[in-house]
């Protein structure tokens, strides 16, 4: 079982209730951490059991010891982005990011700014899904205008900025967000902070280069972070080059497919299990050694149980989703475990019945 980050700060950290009840877990359980960021002063709290984070992720504020995997939510892209052909793509670069401060998209505008002064007439598709009007404050409200004042009409002909404004995050379904990626050459991912993001892994799998920072190619194996899988970039100034350099150069390299495979599911799925079952077997605790159900872990592992929108939440509460996880025999684990959405399957295992076993098994709160 795995909690984010968020959930741990905003649910756990302030409920003794809720960290009773994931506490309850950890007889059954192995408790994991999804950080849904990087964390350069992490304090270790032993009620998880290991992190789910990069190398150079996390720095504990005392230097102690635990248990991490460098598998998380971007190593488990769904096959729709791996599969079909990318032949004659419409889009010479691809921008998927939402409209929110940290993305570096004012700074992506620029260097297309560049590119077009250069005389270089490219084609530009950027998908972008805008927060509701209420957000937290880092919403990019004014990216429109400042898209208009840098481009000029026959520019927006060539650069097509599509703002989506329902269903935020995920306004386009994965099979259609697939086709605009298998469509374009290369995707730019500017964020200047953002490090294991599922977009770049989304082309990564599909064997398409992504121009970034350091930062974003951290979820490359040392070893492959490297032109044609990367085309990297120190600074805002040297992106328009970067981009440039990553559209005249041949993408040839027969190390694609380890690319792919740091990102397709059912590896994934294996490298995460192995280390799941050593961690169990460690600690002299039994483990199923059963297949990780991969289906759609991209999204799963980075789900809340916070209200929060779309596909991103979970309806129940965390506390009473714990208890249902409590009560559920083996046989109803193991069915579960094989549903297509899991966590959603347990969701529904609730009645009268299940709640009367449940009484004398959690902790009082």
């Amino acid at each position: 079982m795995s909690f984010t980050t968020p959930e741990r700060d905003q649910i756990i950290k302030k409920s003794p209730g809720a960290r009773a009840a994931v506490e309850a877990l950890k007889e059954r359980y192995l408790v994991g951490l999804h950080h849904n960021w990087h964390d350069r002063d992490f304090a270790y709290d032993p009620l998880f059991d290991f992190s789910m984070a990069g190398d150079g992720d996390l720095i504990e504020r005392d230097g102690k010891k635990f248990a991490r995997v460098p598998i998380d939510a971007c190593n488990f892209a769904p096959p729709c982005f791996a599969s079909g052909p990318r032949t004659n793509p419409q889009w010479d670069v691809l921008n998927a990011s939402r409209a929110v401060a940290f993305k570096g998209i004012p700074e992506f505008f620029k260097a297309v700014r560049t590119v077009y002064d250069r005389g270089r007439p490219i084609r530009v598709l950027h998908l972008c899904p805008v927060p509701p009007a209420e957000g937290n404050g880092t919403t990019l409200h004014d990216l429109r205008d400042l898209f208009e004042s840098l481009f000029s009409p026959s520019e927006r002909q060539l650069f097509n900025l599509i703002t989506m404004e329902w269903d935020y995050p995920f306004p386009l379904d994965l099979e259609t967000l697939a086709f605009f990626y298998r469509s374009s050459r290369v995707l730019v991912h500017a964020a200047p902070d953002e490090r294991r993001c599922r977009t770049a892994a989304y082309a990564w799998v599909g064997k398409m280069p992504v121009v970034a920072r350091e930062n974003v190619g951290s979820i490359l194996p040392a070893d492959l972070r490297r032109e044609p899988f990367l085309y990297r970039f120190e600074n805002d100034n040297e992106m328009a080059d970067a981009i440039l350099r990553s559209l005249d150069a041949s993408h040839d390299d027969l190390q694609w497919g380890d690319v792919a495979d740091q990102f397709s599911g059912v590896p994934s799925g294996e490298r995460l299990g192995a280390f799941l079952n050593g961690l169990a077997d460690s600690r002299g605790q039994r483990s199923s050694k059963q297949p990780i159900n991969v289906s759609r872990l991209d999204i799963r592992l980075g789900r809340h149980h916070m209200n929060a929108l779309g596909p991103n939440g979970m309806a129940q509460d965390l506390v009473s989703f714990c208890g249902n996880l409590l009560s559920l025999d083996y046989g109803e684990i193991a069915a579960a475990a094989g549903a297509p959405d899991p966590e959603a399957r347990i969701g529904e295992l609730r009645g009268p019945g299940r709640m009367a076993r449940l009484v004398g098994r959690l902790p009082r709160w």
